[in-house]
């Protein structure tokens, strides 16, 4: 795969990430009235699980046909940075499973677990978002910038 396939994909990857998680975000902040949030976590449930779904299919294709393999090949003095990178990778993987597991387990009635639980979602979304911007950094820093020459 190209450069500019690899830039393309990763692109149209991460815009629909963004999607599902700003689904997750609106779900989150959906009002209820009273004590019953058996929809709200059956709908966060749902779209939690996709976001997984989605945020392991794009660190396998970051990790194994996409920028990481390229940059640590083409930019060795990238290499630390990128490894870095792909250490969030095996946390988020870790913290979804577990937020995802959580939420599998939190009874309708329980709303302080259910809302500790959508605590640690949205902090997990902002480490990630953080991660995406790193990403960007250092693929913009490793294919986009110029490297010298005479002009």
């Amino acid at each position: 795969m190209n450069l500019d396939e690899i830039a393309q994909q990763a692109a149209i990857e991460h815009e629909m990430l963004k999607h599902i998680a700003a689904a997750l975000r609106a779900t989150m902040q959906w009002k209820l009235s009273g004590d019953d949030v058996s929809r709200k976590l059956g709908s966060l449930r749902f779209i939690s699980q996709s976001f997984q779904r989605h945020l392991e299919h794009v660190m396998t294709l970051e990790e194994y046909d996409g920028y990481m393999n390229v940059v640590t090949e083409s930019y060795p003095e990238l290499t630390e940075r990128t490894e870095k990178l792909r250490l969030d990778h095996d946390r988020f993987r870790d913290a979804i499973g577990r937020l995802n597991y959580r939420l599998e387990r939190v009874s309708p009635a329980d709303v302080a677990a259910f809302e500790e639980t959508c605590t640690a979602l949205n902090e997990l979304l902002e480490e990630i978002n953080d991660h995406n911007q790193r990403e960007t950094a250092l693929i913009q820093e490793a294919f986009c910038d110029d490297v010298g020459g005479e002009g």
